[in-house]
């Protein structure tokens, strides 16, 4: 095994050149709380957070010009939030300290402003959440960090000179929601082009979302089923540089389902209608003929020809059997 292991690094090594150029990580917590709730007695979201600052500090540990960002997906009170940075709030720096004095300076800052922003989401949170409408979703937060991601390594760049290399993790305790499947499209497509790579932290039901946004970036997806080993999990596998994932050993997956879901039924179809103006895919055609999603309205001609039955054509007999039968 120690020659197996020699030989797949050391012939490779001489491929592979050291790259300084500053990381960015831009981290997509899920605070849906109506999932919490079902987590309860298993993990919380303190608990969660105390893992993500570990991997932040790791990360902003290992270059100097490395930078992180963390955002909330949804919750009852507000929708997509960064907790880290704040553009518009400059003077988070000189509030009370909630952390010890000992810390690092850049990782006291970093620590501080999401610890008091995440407490400031879950005070302004109903106490009963049931009867509540949720805001916001995982799709609409990578599309504010897509966005974020954008600004630093495509604009601010022509200004500064200095470039700069990003990657996502979304860390998600919720099941699929059919009506966010093309904004999920439209995530993955853009960081596919933006060659960011979206790694995947699953608590609770699978994702097949999730898992097509993994593997079409070039991600890593782990359904995580021991949740006291989630520091192990993102200090490992999730922590590895999308540079360095060509000569590593990464956790695949065998399950990946490219099946897409039905609009109408939340069932996952093999064959089925879409819609020409939003793409939302119909495993029956909807009623009144008016998409769900965008409230077009099909075409009766053509809808009345996708109920039609098939048409069945009668057998017709061989030639051979009739000649038969006239010579008798």
């Amino acid at each position: 095994m120690d020659a197996i292991a020699d030989r797949a690094f050391h012939e490779k090594q001489h491929n592979v050149s050291q790259d300084e150029t500053p990381s960015l990580l831009a981290v997509v917590i899920d605070t849906n709380p109506l999932e919490w709730t079902k987590l309860k007695g298993v993990i919380c979201l303190k608990e969660l957070c105390k893992s993500v600052l570990v991997l932040l500090n790791a990360h902003l540990s290992l270059n100097s010009g490395n930078r992180v960002a963390v955002l909330t997906s949804s919750s009852l009170n507000s929708g997509p939030k960064f907790l880290y940075p704040d553009p518009n709030d400059k003077t988070y720096q000189k509030r009370e300290s909630l952390l010890s004095c000992d810390i690092h300076r850049q990782f006291k800052f970093v620590d501080q402003k999401i610890i008091q922003e995440l407490q400031i989401l879950l005070d302004n949170e109903p106490l009963n959440p049931e009867n509540q409408e949720l805001k916001g979703s995982i799709a609409g937060a990578m599309s504010m960090a897509l966005s974020y991601i954008n600004r630093l390594t495509n604009i601010e760049p022509e200004s500064t000179g200095n470039t700069l290399r990003a990657k996502m993790l979304v860390i998600s305790i919720s099941d699929d929601s059919t009506q966010q499947y093309v904004p999920f499209m439209n995530c993955i497509f853009s960081a596919q082009k933006m060659k960011v790579s979206i790694d995947v932290c699953k608590m609770g039901p699978d994702s097949s979302f999730l898992q097509q946004a993994s593997d079409v970036t070039n991600g890593v997806y782990m359904l995580i089923k021991n949740v006291h080993g989630l520091i192990q999990y993102l200090t490992t596998a999730l922590f590895i540089d999308p540079s360095l994932r060509a000569i590593m050993v990464l956790p695949t997956n065998s399950d990946l389902d490219f099946r897409a879901s039905c609009f109408v039924t939340n069932k996952v179809i093999d064959i089925g209608y879409v819609c020409s103006v939003c793409l939302c895919i119909f495993s029956i055609i909807p009623r009144n003929n008016v998409c769900p999603t965008c409230q077009s309205k099909f075409d009766d001609a053509v809808v009345k020809k996708l109920r039609q039955k098939p048409i069945v054509i009668p057998l017709q007999k061989k030639k051979k059997l009739e000649d038969r039968v006239q010579r008798t």
